[in-house]
This record gives C-alpha cells, sequence and structure tokens, in this order.
C-alpha cells in the first residue's frame, strides 16, 4: 500500500499530525515543567518539545499511511483534526486567563499603592535632595540583581541596627516574583515608589545601583527619580562591582562623545584612534580604563582602543545591556 502514501487524505494526515504532536509536545513541557528555571532557555526547551512532537508525529503518519487502508487513514483524520482543535482551545483559554491575572496584578498597584509610600514615617527609605544632574552622573559602586529563581521575595529593610543579623531587622516593604508558565519571572506586587535602574523582565533583567555595602546589607536605589535607596540582603542577590558589570554589557558609548576620545594606551597624552565605529564592546578593565572593541554596524571589529570610563566618582559613559 506504499501508493497511498502520496494520496490527498495520507497528505492531509501529514499535516494534521504534525500540528497535533507538536501542541501535545507543548503540553507534554508544561506538565514535566520542562523549561522551569532555565531563564532564557525556558521558551526554547519547551518550543524543542514541541518541535520533537511534529518530527515523531510526521514519522507515525508516514509509517500509518503506507500501512493502512483508506478508510483507518480518514479516521485518523477525524481523530488528529479534534486533537488539533482541543489543543488550540486549551492554548488560547490559558492565554486568555493569563492576560486576565496580568490585568488583577496591575490594577491593585495603580488603585491601592502598598505602604510605606513617600510620605510615610522616616524608617530607611532615604530620600536625597540633590539635583537630577548629580544624581545620574553619580555612579555609586555597582549593580545588584536579586536571585529571584531562590528567593521568591525581596525584602526592603529601612534604619539598620549594625551588628544585628538580617534576621533581626523587620522589613519595611518587598518586592514578590511569580514564575512564568514556560520559564522567566514576573513581578507579582511590589512598592508604588519602585524605579530600579533596570527593570526588563522579559530577559530576566533587574537592577539596582549600589550605594554602599556592608558584612550583611546593600543600600540599593530603589527610585532612580529622586534617589530613594533601602537595604536589602547582601545575599539575596549578585553583587556586581562595576568592572564586572561593565564587561558583562552589550556595548559602551560616551555621554558627551566630542569631549573623549578612543586612545591607543591607557594615557591621556597618547595618540588618539581615528578608525570611524558604530559601537565599542567591553574587552577588560584597568583602573579608570576600558579597553574596546570598535565595531561596525554589523557587530565586525574594526580595531581596538583605550577609553577612560570614569573619573572620581562620575562615569563618563553609558551602556546598552541589549543590542
Amino acid at each position: 500500500m506504499a501508493h497511498q502514501a502520496v494520496k490527498p487524505y495520507s497528505l492531509l494526515m501529514y499535516f494534521l499530525s504534525i500540528i497535533a504532536f507538536f501542541f501535545l509536545g507543548l503540553i507534554y513541557a508544561g506538565i514535566t515543567e520542562a523549561g522551569k528555571g532555565q531563564m532564557l532557555a525556558g521558551g526554547a526547551i519547551v518550543l524543542g518539545y514541541g518541535v520533537i512532537g511534529a518530527f515523531i508525529g510526521l514519522l507515525l503518519s508516514i509509517l500509518t499511511a503506507i500501512k493502512s487502508k483508506r478508510n483507518l487513514i480518514i479516521k485518523i483524520n477525524i481523530f488528529l483534526t479534534l486533537i488539533v482543535i482541543a489543543s488550540f482551545t486549551y492554548f488560547t483559554l490559558k492565554y486568555q486567563k493569563r492576560q486576565q491575572e496580568k490585568l488583577k496584578d496591575e490594577l491593585p498597584k495603580k488603585e491601592q499603592p502598598t505602604t510605606p509610600t513617600l510620605d510615610a514615617k522616616p524608617m530607611a527609605m532615604l530620600t536625597r535632595t540633590n539635583v537630577e544632574k548629580q544624581l545620574k552622573n553619580e555612579m555609586g559602586l555597582g549593580m545588584f540583581s536579586p536571585n529571584f529563581y531562590e528567593h521568591k521575595t525581596l525584602y526592603f529593610y529601612g534604619n539598620l541596627t549594625h551588628r544585628k543579623s538580617v534576621q533581626e531587622h523587620i522589613p519595611v516593604d518587598s518586592i514578590t516574583f511569580k514564575q512564568r508558565e514556560y520559564g522567566g519571572f514576573d513581578i507579582a506586587t511590589a512598592p508604588s515608589w519602585l524605579m530600579p535602574e533596570h527593570l526588563k523582565l522579559d530577559y530576566d533583567m533587574l537592577y539596582f545601583k549600589v550605594k554602599s555595602i556592608s558584612h550583611d546589607f546593600i543600600e540599593v536605589v530603589v527610585n532612580t527619580r529622586i534617589n530613594q535607596t533601602a537595604f536589602v540582603d547582601r545575599y539575596a542577590g549578585k553583587l556586581q562591582y562595576w568592572p564586572e558589570f561593565l564587561l558583562g554589557v552589550h556595548s559602551v558609548e560616551f555621554r558627551e562623545p566630542s569631549a573623549y576620545k578612543v586612545y591607543i594606551k591607557p594615557l591621556e597624552h597618547a595618540e588618539t584612534v581615528t578608525i570611524p565605529y558604530s559601537f565599542m564592546r567591553p574587552i577588560k578593565i584597568q583602573n579608570e580604563w576600558l579597553y574596546v572593541e570598535l565595531q561596525d554596524n554589523n557587530y565586525k571589529t574594526l580595531g581596538t582602543g583605550w577609553i577612560r570610563w570614569r573619573k572620581d566618582d562620575n562615569l563618563l559613559i553609558k551602556y546598552s545591556l541589549l543590542n
């Protein structure tokens, strides 16, 4: 019955098998939590299950077309059609439910701000009075990123009593995180005043600028607009001082391109690099100097050079976390 393999009803079975088994692969990945805790790779892993399922479905349908009779193939097509319809309905309802949950999470934040607000009693939420320009230029020590894979809640603490442990302090507010179905995390609840340095959870990015550090606590900027700070548990996430953080960004650029140049050596009296370029990719840091690759619009390396990335407590460069 090999001739049946190219009949219209067999071709339809191939198509339906690919779609049906793709959906079944996604459902299996969800049941087994295949993408759980895999960060950015979670979505790709789940999609991989779907692709593997589709491939298995195609192989089974080809074998069925060769060995089975026409009436059986038609019945299989009806069954596969029902699977496709049921799977499509299942994922559509899940998507709608997820959208409704997002709306529910957003509404309380607008209507019922969490305490403490900016008018709360003096605790550890310190408000700076520096002018906007000074706030932007003040670089701090580096960046802090909470580990929401191990800690579903990041607590903020008020005025500290030194020599007391984290457990002996009472938190004044917090952020809670919830895991997405197919990997990654979203913010479930957060204070109304929260405005971190970087927030892009689609890429697992949540960064707070670090102002100070002690044995058990890190002081971070929780509202970049007014330079409001709070304390967090030092071991509730990852601390990256500026050199380590900058070596992990996609590219950097000068805050004032006309005032700074690229040099062939880490010396201000050295010769300058005159190669036209579009991007600077950090390679190495030596004190106040940053060794960079000069790249064109296609990220092809054109040359290298040294730039000054800081002066005193001022950051002389801007950076891009993503391309």
